[in-house]
């Protein structure tokens, strides 16, 4: 308590971080972690309130609040704080968890106390018009409905309701149906004026700001703020007795991929348990090393993937084990068994010393990435002083690095017990045992009607964003440039290398692109194969010790066809040089693992199908690209990779794989000479093949625009239209991002699409889509993405079709486009924040034939767009009366099933 009197800023450091400290007269906690020459700030405001804290009927109440503040105030009223946001360049959003409600602005460095404006004022002041109400409980409908319709999020769920009884943690944050219907404005207002409040929040500024400025304007903004008058309800410690026998359900899905949770309970994230079980969830799954990849995926092959993680709140954890199967069937007992075993071994025997290392390895260099990421700085520090001290997240970490085996041993034989488990599987019919029961029915969300006219809905296809009065300050000003120096050499063989020194971070990104994906195949399929079998070895190498030695030293090894990555701490580069180029050159493509692989692939398109927003996609790209490579999944169909061989995998990499068609990237920190030495050593006598990579096969001419309707079981229509686009180096590439931010693709409400049909209308959660986001080499497509229940879908259309052709029509204002150009300048800064950013912006740019120096360009250049280039291009690209349309979905609304509890 002592630490809440204090007035005057405190200085410590997480890692080399410093951080300033000051706790206001209300209670609010306020934390400064500056960093000079990042162009950035991101601000993050902690509450501690979450679904634990919901009263009972009212589940998902915290959630809906979160919504609604998004609502506005008197003075940001409904959308202005997205506009805001978009005008300063950034851009605003939240999320609501088990313990707490987080919400966070990313803005440039000149914006930052635009976020402490409008923190202040809605922590008091939010509005609860009971028709905001009723529209935003529609969109929350609809995120449920989206969630539901995937098979894992609704074994996911059931497992949690069955591992928990009478624990709150057992209903979804997003609250269950019933609940939902029964929110009133009175409740949430009841809520908030409980839970926000100065007291026990947490408000965090990480970037390039001046840490005294920055504490004396959040007094000045939060100050004034009177602390909560009520007492906030306390926790419900011990509401959950332990688990004394094990539970087993079975969900039948014909149709989906099989797939199973196993969970047990644990304990709460600030006991001194907590570490240990970090240690043995890294141990079981994290990397290709880890005991249960290696037993299950690699050796039996039972299963196609798995993972394990220790998910701990502030109340209550668990321990879980996910995993999916890479074929139709499978047998849960085997896979039980040998889960058991391997758990029974480090219950045992525990983790060898050189296990333990490579964790604390990847322990380290994850830290690291973190510190180096201000987004994730801000966020770790801000949870951890939200329940305590903000120096507790180095302390956890620090505790976690002091883990040994016997530690290990002991949690795993205390909480990885029989009686303990809960088991979930979802099973085709024939694998469920009979010793398993059915799982319950989970509830679906009900339609709302929301009173909005068709004339409503005519009124807004023209309208302008709000102009923004000067005190917003959100002026129009060119942020400043970040410090961004990339240089380029080229080798004897033709191989180009491009880095960009950043010293002090501690750590290296490393990307090796090859021109040798999908769309240059011989072979459909081939690329995707290739790219699994890269991780087969070398021929020095085998797939385990390839593994060992970059898992052991903490860091990864991403391998394809095209865009290989290398993530290391800085002095392990030249160790991560060497494993990629030796894969990359001499792979080994072992006949043995040839079967595994494709049986992998096949699983993983199985799974992705299952989405039908995937599966609506693919049939809309199939209808618009026709029998082009384009046209189809980069992995090929079921038949075509049950039937490829060895030898085309050889032939593809002999096909695509050389210098002079490759480009490698370099960010982060090293010695420029030295890095130039070990380049050479690895790649400088790769030899090339003296000819250029193969050329793409030219596009079909674009047939009749056609609609196709697909029935599917599930909640939600999922809708796809639009038409081909255009390619990255189309002069008018430029003005149609410009259109895409006004239309469909700017953050938050701040476009028509997401302001019109999700925010007014309230028929949709996700909406949005553009011509640019797809533009590459080749003509990309313009395509809009809505999910919506089937008794909306054609009003939905209709009010995209109605946008789509305002926009063909230049019925935008200036004013829209000056707010898209003012954002798209400050944007970019984001782009370059991380080593990891950095090192895939210069792959795009080199990949595309763009210069290098277009991140400096940028601001002048899309200064530079007329309102009249835009509607010039927007009449010459876009086609509202040529649509293709993809509805995939259920023709009516399924019979609801009774909801079980």
């Amino acid at each position: 308590m002592a630490r809440r009197l204090k007035s005057q800023p405190s200085v410590a450091r997480v890692g080399d971080q410093p951080v300033f400290e000051r706790v206001l007269g209300n209670g609010l906690k306020v934390l400064v972690l500056p960093r000079k020459g990042v162009r950035i700030v991101v601000c993050d405001l902690f509450y501690p309130v979450g679904s634990f804290d919901e009263p009972p009927g009212k589940s998902g109440i915290a959630h809906f609040l979160e919504h609604m503040l998004f609502k506005g105030t008197e003075r940001f009223p409904k959308g202005r704080i997205d506009q805001l946001a978009f005008l300063a360049g950034g851009q605003a959003n939240a999320d609501t968890g088990e313990d707490r409600t987080h919400y966070w602005f990313s803005l440039p460095a000149e914006q930052w106390e635009l976020a402490l404006e409008i923190e202040a004022d809605r922590m008091v002041h939010a509005q609860f018009d009971p028709r905001e109400v009723e529209a935003e409980r529609q969109v929350i409908g609809e995120e449920r409905a989206r969630d539901v319709e995937t098979p894992l999020i609704r074994l996911d769920q059931t497992h949690q309701a069955l591992s928990y009884l009478r624990h709150p943690y057992r209903d979804p944050v997003i609250g269950w149906p019933e609940d939902l219907e029964s929110i009133g404005a009175e409740d949430l207002e009841s809520f908030y004026r409980r839970h926000y409040r100065p007291d026990g929040t947490v408000l965090v500024l990480a970037g390039d700001v001046e840490p005294g400025l920055v504490l004396d304007r959040a007094l000045a903004h939060f100050g004034a703020i009177p602390p909560g008058q009520v007492q906030r309800p306390p926790r419900r410690d011990g509401i959950e007795g332990p688990q004394t026998g094990r539970r087993d359900f079975v969900m039948d899905e014909s149709e989906a991929l099989p797939r199973g949770i196993l969970g047990w309970h644990t304990v709460p994230e600030d006991h001194p348990d907590s570490p240990a079980l970090e240690v043995l969830a890294d141990l079981l799954s994290a990397g290709r090393r880890s005991r249960l990849w290696r037993s299950l995926v690699d050796e039996d092959r039972l299963v196609g993937w798995v993972e394990a993680a220790h998910a701990c709140g502030r109340q209550a954890g668990q321990f879980f084990v996910q995993l999916e199967a890479a074929e139709d069937q499978i047998d849960p007992s085997d896979v039980e068994e040998a889960i058991a075993d391997v758990i029974a071994d480090l219950a045992e025997i525990g983790p060898a010393p050189e296990e333990l290392a490579r964790v604390r390895n990847r322990f380290e260099a994850g830290w690291r990435w973190d510190q180096e990421d201000l987004l994730a700085l801000a966020c770790g520090v801000g949870q951890a002083a939200l329940w305590g001290d903000w120096r507790d997240w180095q302390a956890e970490h620090a505790a976690a690095l002091a883990v040994d085996a016997a530690a290990v041993r002991r949690v795993a034989s205390k909480y990885l017990v029989e009686s303990n488990l809960t088991a979930g599987w979802l099973l085709r019919p024939d694998d469920a045992k009979p010793n398993q029961r059915p799982a319950p029915a989970l509830p679906l969300p009900k339609k709302r009607e929301v009173a909005v006219t068709n004339a409503a809905l005519a009124s807004t296809t023209t309208i302008a964003h709000p102009k923004i009065e000067a005190s917003t300050k959100a002026g129009r000003r060119t942020p400043r440039q970040v410090d961004y120096q990339p240089r380029r050499m080229l080798l004897s063989n033709g191989l180009r290398v491009i880095h960009e020194r950043r010293p002090g971070v501690g750590v290296a990104a490393v990307d090796l692109y090859i021109e040798g994906g999908w769309v240059r195949e011989a072979v459909p399929g081939v690329s995707a194969l290739t790219s699994r079998m890269l991780e087969e070895g070398s021929v020095g190498r085998s797939s385990q010790e390839l593994a060992a030695a970059i898992e052991d030293v903490g860091g990864s090894l991403e391998l394809s066809t095209t865009w290989n990555s290398l993530r290391t701490r800085s002095e392990d580069l030249g160790l991560g040089l060497d494993l990629l180029a030796d894969v990359i050159r001499r792979p080994l493509f072992p006949a043995e693992a040839l079967d595994w692989a494709k049986q992998r692939i096949i699983g993983d398109l199985r799974g992705d199908r299952e989405d039908p927003a995937f599966r609506a996609d693919q049939t809309f790209r199939a209808m618009v690209y026709g029998d082009h490579p384009l046209g189809r999944d980069h992995r090929g169909g079921v038949r075509e990779i049950g039937r490829l061989t060895r030898d085309d995998v050889f032939a593809h990499h002999r096909r695509c794989f050389a210098p002079e068609t490759a480009f490698l990237v370099v960010v982060g920190e090293f010695d420029p000479r030295k890095l130039k030495r070990m380049i050479e050593k690895q790649f400088g006598d790769w030899e090339p093949k003296g000819e250029a990579a193969p050329s793409w096969p030219a596009l079909p001419a674009t047939g009749r625009p056609r609609s196709r309707r697909i029935t599917h079981p599930g909640e939600q229509v999922h809708i796809v239209l639009g038409h081909r686009g255009i390619a990255r180096r189309h002069p008018d590439y430029d003005a149609l991002l410009v259109l895409d931010h006004i239309l469909g693709s700017g953050p938050g409400f701040s476009d028509r699409l997401g302001r019109i049909v999700r925010d007014e209308l309230g028929l949709v959660y996700t909406v949005g889509g553009g011509m640019t986001d797809s533009a590459d080499l080749m003509p990309g497509l313009f395509r809009i993405y809505a999910g919506t229940m089937p008794e909306e879908a054609d009003r939905v259309v209709a009010a995209i079709v109605d946008q789509i052709r305002a926009m063909h029509l230049g019925h935008f204002s200036d004013d829209e486009v000056a707010g898209v150009q003012q954002y798209l300048a400050g944007a970019a800064l984001f782009e370059l924040q991380t080593v990891e950013q950095r090192a895939e912006r210069l792959v795009d740019l080199e990949r595309l034939g763009l210069p290098l120096d277009e991140p400096k360009t940028w601001p002048e250049r899309i200064a530079a767009i007329t309102p009249r280039q835009v509607r010039d291009a927007a009449r010459t690209h876009l086609h509202p009366d040529a649509l293709f349309r993809v509805a995939l979905g259920p023709l009516a609304r399924p019979t609801r099933k009774a909801r079980t509890r």
